[in-house]
């Protein structure tokens, strides 16, 4: 039996009324991600190198450059940095997510889209903050082999890059591009979870049983969706975080955000706005699929106790 949210009610031999309905553990989004990650690096790299670039430049050329200078491990350069984003701004839009809609939701009520869509919000801000420090390092480290070498920063790993940043750029290199990053965060959010609770509700309402075949059909749909949305606002942030502020790796104030926009439209035109969407959903389909399923088999095992 489960409640308005989709959690299942405690039952037990004897009366718990007082035990509340659980929540989902706030790693499990994170952890979900984590592994995702791991299969999806190198065509997040790809992408990265696609918007950080001012010519036109296919996906395929991309890859080849990448592993002619830095051999086929050049695809997984960052990816301590996109293990340490996934711990701490996919884990947060995930545990505010399932927050926010847990409190917004009545006991006998179903969530409504626009009750769905204020709590993606919530957790895109939340996300899109905590999760920036790691978000620059990742932009940074995929895009260092496209800069001239004496222009690299060279960072080791995700602790060495944090801490290069604070000691040459101070606390404040932790929030550049912060207002692309939670503008991204937000979209993706909105588009992702709102979109692939909608779409597994339809499903569940077809007559098809909550199994993972569900789970694969709402994600590989709810990722065409976020992949539209979010690529402007991607390119932007990739953009803002990659550049190279007072003509050095470091130091200099960041572009803001109408100046990067502007920039873009300019040089660009409206369609550099998209530049990498085909990678970004040939990335994002399998992170989402990967992320929504595990979860959703974390989410069962847990509730599996209070049945």
């Amino acid at each position: 039996m489960s409640n308005a949210s989709g959690r299942p009610r405690p039952q037990s031999a004897t009366p718990r009324a007082a035990r509340p309905a659980p929540i989902v553990p706030f790693w499990c989004g994170g952890v979900s991600a984590m592994t995702a990650v791991c299969f999806t690096h190198p065509i997040d790299t790809i992408k990265v190198h696609l918007q950080t670039s001012t010519t036109h430049t296919r996906a395929l050329t991309a890859a080849q450059r990448i592993v002619h200078e830095a051999g086929i491990l050049g695809l997984y350069t960052g990816l301590s940095a996109a293990l340490l984003r996934q711990g701490t701004y996919t884990m947060a839009r995930f545990a505010t997510y399932d927050v926010a809609k847990d409190r917004l939701i009545a006991s006998q009520q179903l969530p409504t889209p626009m009750t769905l869509l204020l709590a993606a919000l919530l957790s895109g801000a939340a996300g899109g903050l905590i999760g920036n420090p790691a978000e620059i390092l990742n932009v940074r480290m995929q895009n260092d082999r496209a800069l001239p070498p004496h222009l690299r920063r060279n960072y080791k790993n995700a602790l060495d890059g944090l801490v290069t940043m604070l000691r040459t750029e101070g606390w404040r290199s932790l929030a550049i591009g912060v207002g692309p990053s939670v503008l991204r965060a937000t979209l993706a959010s909105a588009s992702q979870f709102v979109s692939y609770d909608v779409f597994k509700r339809r499903l569940l309402e077809g007559g098809l049983e909550d199994s993972t075949g569900v789970h694969f059909a709402a994600s590989f749909a709810a990722g065409l969706v976020a992949t539209t949305v979010c690529s402007p606002a991607d390119v932007i942030k990739s953009r803002s975080m990659a550049a190279l502020r007072g003509g050095q790796a470091g130091g200099g104030r960041a572009p803001s955000l109408w100046a990067t926009c502007l920039e873009i439209y300019r040089h660009e035109g409206p369609r550099a706005f998209f530049k990498g969407w085909l990678p970004s959903y040939v990335r994002l389909c399998p992170q989402l699929v990967i992320t929504f399923v595990i979860y959703e088999k974390l989410r069962k095992s847990y509730f599996a106790r209070y049945k």
